[in-house]
């Protein structure tokens, strides 16, 4: 411990400190905060992270020479500012991370740990929840009962899941099969639509009923002749006509079998409905269209603009919620819009994103305090190719291994990267 030092040491100490500040004149100083398992003998300790007087050194200042002083300094203090030149400094700092960065890189770890940790029960229940909506699908289609309780006790998982680890399942609900566009758009809408309600204070029956509503949106396309349907291109005017009518034979099948909450069947009636009562069937103005149609309005678009379709691909999250944002008051209502914005993100969860180094990432979750800084998994270099993950924090520092600091260029269409995201997420869970 340092709490007496020899005639001799105090003399060198004086000197060495006489030393530095004629350095000082000559060089320019930063003060850099460095946590104290990253400090090398010869760092120039210039403040601690406590009041001197709480740590036994006998100069407020003073450079680090021995085992003993690095020892004492370990004991007491998590992290130390020490005095640099600048221009050293800027060779050695992606070497030196600041107590910031690891702590930032711990929270990102932490992150991914918890990620993964919920994703096999979050793939067991999605996967489940695929086979039972495609068989609802196909009931509706041929006319026949469909299997009620199933999906209310998978819609019931999909809740405890995403109240666990939402990111999860936005992870799994990026996988996506355009030959099975109506049943997975359906499972996706119910996902987001919890996660949603998860937000906006919903109970947990509420978040029950919203995840149904979403995943029975649309079983009245199911009614609809294929051909129309799964047309390879846009529609005609009376193709249109066609489609429009999937909301009143969708709300007429649920009626006629009961067994839901009598939102559900509303829900599939007037999902689109718009607030400047230009929408259909019925032509409603916002007033008259309930909370939980205009938020499956609002997340059938956001959902039906990403995806890849057999006649165009999706577009990349931030270009759907730039449309969803114009659309704000007239066809969607604005308040929601701007609320499921703030949900979703600028860089949504499972989305890619290409930094500016030409690597390529996945987004692992959003930090709530700096939408456009989220937590990301870099999976790819800058040649396309598969690399060892690593995980970072863009509310931190972190350079690449060229000393590029980390920084998203722009998000990314999912159909823009050769990547099976599917093989990936079942990767890394």
């Amino acid at each position: 411990m340092i709490f007496k030092r020899s005639k001799k040491e105090q003399d060198d100490t004086s000197t060495t400190r006489e030393s530095e500040t004629q350095r000082k004149k000559r060089t320019r100083l930063v003060k850099i905060k460095i946590p104290v398992d990253e400090l090398t003998l010869g760092m120039q300790i210039a403040e601690l992270d406590r009041p001197w007087t709480e740590v036994p050194v006998l100069f407020q200042g003073f450079p680090l020479q021995n085992q003993e002083d690095l020892d004492t300094l370990a004991v007491y203090c998590n992290h130390v500012y020490v005095e640099l030149d600048e221009e050293y400094w800027e060779t050695i700092k992606h070497d030196y991370p600041s107590a910031e960065y690891k702590q930032a890189r711990s929270e990102a770890e932490e992150a991914h740990h918890s990620l993964h940790q919920e994703l096999p029960r979050a793939e067991r229940i999605f996967k489940a929840s695929k086979k039972s909506i495609k068989e609802l699908l196909d009931a509706v289609k041929n006319n026949k009962a469909i299997n009620i309780d199933e999906s209310k006790h998978l819609v019931s998982e999909c809740v405890t899941s995403i109240l666990a680890n939402p990111n999860a399942m936005f992870w799994l609900s990026r996988i996506k099969d355009s030959d099975e566009y109506t049943s997975e758009h359906c499972l996706r809408v119910s996902i987001m639509a919890i996660a949603f309600g998860q937000m906006l204070g919903f109970s947990h029956q509420e978040l029950e009923n919203i995840g149904m509503c979403g995943l029975l949106h649309d079983v009245g396309k199911m009614k609809i002749p294929p051909e129309i349907l799964n047309k390879p291109g846009p529609l005609t005017d009376d193709e249109f006509k066609v489609m429009k009518e999937h909301t009143v034979l969708g709300y007429i099948f649920l009626k006629q079998h009961g067994g839901f909450d009598e939102i559900v069947s509303d829900v599939a009636h007037a999902h689109h409905e718009r607030v400047d009562g230009k929408g259909y069937p019925q032509r409603l103005e916002s007033e008259r269209i309930g909370m939980y149609p205009k938020i499956i309005g609002i997340i059938d678009a956001y959902d039906a603009i990403t995806s890849d379709r057999s006649f165009r691909d999706g577009l990349a999250p931030l270009e759907a919620l730039g449309i969803l944002f114009k659309e704000r008051g007239t066809h969607f209502d604005t308040d929601l819009v701007e609320k499921f914005i703030q949900m979703v993100g600028i860089y949504p969860p499972g989305s890619l994103v290409e930094m500016t180094n030409g690597e390529t990432g996945i987004v692992l979750a959003a930090n709530p305090d700096q939408k456009l800084k989220p937590k990301i998994e870099i999976i790819l270099d800058t040649k396309g190719n598969f690399r060892r993950p690593i995980v970072i924090d863009l509310t931190k520092e972190q350079y690449d291994q060229d000393n590029n600091l980390y920084a998203i260029k722009k998000p990314l269409r999912d159909s823009s990267r050769d990547i099976n995201l599917e093989d990936f997420i079942r990767g890394n869970g």
